[in-house]
């Protein structure tokens, strides 16, 4: 039984062929064991939902859902109403910052977050989507024999091309991984933090990593994410990559993030 049928009284209205889905009429707060597994498997069906009229949840009501999924990530910046695994992530006229590159969360730590999830608290009144593109999808639209020649590689992340404080040293995960849970492979590697293919040599590490970093943003691999206010937006890291929209200009656009920790280095 797929993911929709197990959620027959739901309203889940897929996105676009790559991913995604928007889901009405679920409370997280409250839901019971059997719908917290309905929305698990939405999610590794989906990879990404959108879950609509979740406004009324509170910041420990929202970490309440982060930690069923697993431990939360502490991500080292100002902590949020006391909470260090709490990020608000706001653009105003006086900081218009909004993340346009296409990347993955942290993939500079071992074990970096598996699920990420964004609250919306106020919005412009136009714009400020984010948007993602499927990994399983880029992965799987190269030929065989490119496969063969990514499958053993291994890619250098570093989180000091960033911010210099962030770590003191940088990991090594696969170029591909396969998903622990879906077992599909996926491409893992992210504009933000992926500096260096392992195996090869610089000039040939830098021509892969380029190409790599177009592929993997193709139109046909992406969905986009239009807020609501009270929308809570949720997507496995370990099989996408996903970028804010700055196309809004002196307003507020203001969310809560939360991300859940891979329970294993991502792997073959």
């Amino acid at each position: 039984m797929s993911a929709v049928e197990q959620a027959a009284d739901l309203d889940v209205r897929p996105l676009t062929g790559a991913l995604g889905a928007e889901v009405r009429g679920l409370d997280v707060e409250t839901l019971d064991d059997e719908g917290f597994a309905t929305v698990h498997a939405l999610l590794l069906e989906y990879s990404a939902l959108a879950l609509h009229g979740q406004g009324h949840l509170t910041v420990p009501k929202l970490r309440e859902f982060g930690l069923r999924w697993g431990k939360l990530d502490v991500h080292g910046f100002t902590p949020f109403q006391g909470f260090d695994d709490v990020l608000q992530i706001r653009a105003d006229p006086d900081r218009p910052l909004v993340t346009e590159q296409w990347h993955a969360d942290a993939t500079w730590q071992e074990l970096p977050p598996k699920i990420t999830m964004l609250l919306a608290r106020r919005l412009p009144a136009v714009g400020g989507d984010t948007m993602f593109a499927s990994q399983y999808k880029a992965y799987e639209d190269l030929s065989d024999a490119m496969k063969a020649f990514l499958d053993p590689l291994d890619v250098e992340h570093d989180g000091r091309i960033i911010d210099p404080t962030l770590t003191n040293k940088s990991v090594t995960h696969p170029l591909v991984i396969r998903h622990p849970e879906t077992g599909r492979k996926a491409i893992f590697v992210n504009l933000n933090y992926a500096q260096r293919v392992v195996q090869l040599e610089a000039h040939e590490s830098r021509a892969l990593l380029d190409f790599l970093f177009l592929h993997c943003s193709r139109n046909r691999y992406q969905a986009r994410f239009r807020y609501e206010p009270g929308t809570l937006v949720i997507w496995d890291q370990r099989c996408l990559l996903h970028a804010g929209a700055a196309d809004f200009i002196n307003e507020v656009r203001e969310l809560h993030r939360i991300a859940v920790m891979c329970d294993e280095r991502p792997s073959r």
